[in-house]
């Protein structure tokens, strides 16, 4: 059975739906969960904490406006 634990309030949560992102962060405070799996530990995903991804189009790259003839 899947644990996870809270690291910013200690909160501690039990069973499979763990192994869904939906269900890894903290109901409490909003933290992405410590998921321990048979030793292994992972972190839990939390929006939250996520990496900020950032998109941006390469100078080199003709606008749309340019594309059409």
């Amino acid at each position: 059975m899947l644990e996870g634990k809270c690291p910013k309030c200690g909160k501690q949560f039990y069973g499979l739906a763990l192994a869904n992102p939906r269900y890894q962060m903290c109901e409490a405070c909003g933290s992405g969960l410590d998921i321990i799996d048979g030793g292994i530990s992972i972190r839990g995903y939390s929006p939250f904490n996520a990496d900020n991804i950032s998109v941006r189009a390469d100078s080199n790259t003709a606008s749309r406006e340019n594309d059409i003839d």
